[in-house]
């Protein structure tokens, strides 16, 4: 079958590797489509996440199981599923307590296992969702906009809120998409980029502009950084009223330096966000189910898997500014 496999920072390649066969507990799903997420970029530029290589990329998938293992239950050919890509260590306090998202050994398929980024993938039975309601090209964003559920759950989103977004990456317009669900009094979106504001726009932003508002009027009670760099997280912490809620949702590739007195002084509140829970995954499943969220504006482009090293090109080109890239094996 074909796979896209990481090398190496910028040598991504697509090759044919064998088929894998389900294992006792195992389901074999025929992978539909597969998206290219941003953590996949920093694995791309700078080698974050993999524990070794050569590896089968990515973690976002839909598909339709076409195998199971003698141990399966619950599932059987045919049925349209979705991925949980977590791989949690199992032997924490965290993992006993069913709290993968906080587990210290975290990491995911695509970067510890075998990703999606291929025809097929071999998965636990257990990390797989059943989705019969959903199109397999709207269901691939269940796993991504679980993260905005969480976002939105950790950020204490409600209707009295003004949100400001950082960044209209993926995670960041569906945040937009979830607090639109909420009903939240307005949504603010940032972003450098005039395609992904105009993608915003698309998706109800009350406003998207190309910098954070100066008036002190339009100061928010929450905002989500979701740009993962130094000036954005700096931005974030003015841009909050006293009392405002920070979750910073982007993934940061540098270090960075922080002045604490923005939030000492307005006694800011902080969350991070490290993946999701596993009901915010069925909370996901379950909004797009039932069409409160508009996700259509955010895929751009849909590359057959041959053309994955093009999907990674214009993602990580400054000049080309583009929303979700999906393959499609």
């Amino acid at each position: 079958m074909l796979a896209v496999r990481y090398y190496g920072i910028g040598d991504i390649r697509v090759e044919n590797i064998p088929k894998p066969a389900p294992g006792h507990d195992e389901v074999l799903v025929k992978v539909a489509y597969a998206g290219i997420c941003g953590s996949d970029l920093h694995i791309f530029r700078k080698g974050m996440f993999i524990s070794s290589a050569p590896v089968t990329m990515g973690h976002e998938f839909s598909g339709v199981v076409e195998e199971v293992g003698a141990g399966v239950t619950g599932l059987r050919p045919g049925d349209q599923v979705v991925g949980d890509p977590r791989v949690p260590c199992g032997r924490c306090q965290w993992c006993r307590r069913e709290q993968y998202n906080l587990c210290p050994g975290l990491g995911f398929i695509g970067e510890v296992r075998p990703g999606c980024f291929a025809e097929h993938i071999a998965i636990n039975y257990k990390k797989l969702l059943k989705v019969p309601a959903l199109d397999l090209k709207e269901a691939v964003l269940v796993e991504p906009l679980a993260v905005a559920v969480h976002i939105a759950k950790k950020g204490k989103l409600s209707p009295e809120n003004t949100v400001g977004i950082l960044g209209a990456g993926p995670i960041g317009l569906l945040t937009l998409a979830a607090a639109k669900a909420i009903r939240v009094r307005e949504v603010i979106v940032v972003d450098p980029s005039p395609a992904r504001l105009e993608i915003a726009r698309k998706i109800c932003a009350d406003s998207a502009v190309a910098a954070i508002p100066e008036d002190p009027a339009d100061l928010a009670d929450v905002v989500v950084e979701a740009a993962g760099t130094g000036s954005a997280l700096a931005g974030a912490l003015k841009w909050l009223k006293p009392g405002g809620r920070l979750v910073m949702a982007g993934i940061y590739e540098d270090r960075v330096q922080l002045d604490p007195n923005n939030i000492i002084n307005r006694e800011l509140k902080i969350a991070g966000i490290n993946a999701y829970e596993t009901d915010d995954l069925k909370s996901s499943a379950e909004m797009l189910a039932g069409g409160k969220v508009n996700i259509a504006p955010i895929v751009s482009l849909i590359l057959p898997l041959e053309s994955a090293a093009e999907g990674f090109s214009l993602l990580t080109s400054p000049s080309v500014a583009v929303g979700k890239i999906l393959l499609a094996p």
